[in-house]
């Protein structure tokens, strides 16, 4: 990839160390998590899905909020809720083919077991 082709060609350098930062805090807290659920003998399918799901409503919200921002929009709470779930649940069946995919490379044949329905967004 040459250097014309980077994504973060042009990239605020600020914007660019947030991005670290919230990655490496993200990642610590993941790993923790994780961890200790191992340790108890967690279910580690369900962790994995479910950080997945969580991740995606992470970034469904992320995405509300520059919208929101962009377009100079206030919205109220309750809207902006509203809002948020309408992009998770457009982003979620992306999420879902593209790991369909690529578990469809590795031979697995088995529904995911990701969680049937969005009602439960979360606060984040």
């Amino acid at each position: 990839m040459s250097n014309q082709d980077s994504p973060s060609q042009g990239t605020d350098p600020e914007i660019l160390a947030v991005s670290d930062r919230l990655m490496v805090l993200l990642g610590q807290v993941i790993v923790q998590e994780v961890e200790k659920a191992q340790s108890e003998g967690a279910n580690m399918v369900a962790w994995q899905f479910g950080s997945l799901d969580a991740l995606t409503k992470h970034l469904a919200h992320a995405l509300a909020g520059c919208v929101t921002l962009v377009r100079g929009l206030t919205p109220n709470q309750k809207d902006f809720v509203l809002f948020r779930r309408s992009v998770f649940r457009q982003l979620r069946p992306a999420v879902q083919a593209l790991l369909n995919a690529e578990l469809a490379k590795t031979g697995t044949k088995r529904d995911l077991p990701w969680p049937s329905s969005d009602e439960r967004a979360g606060h984040a």
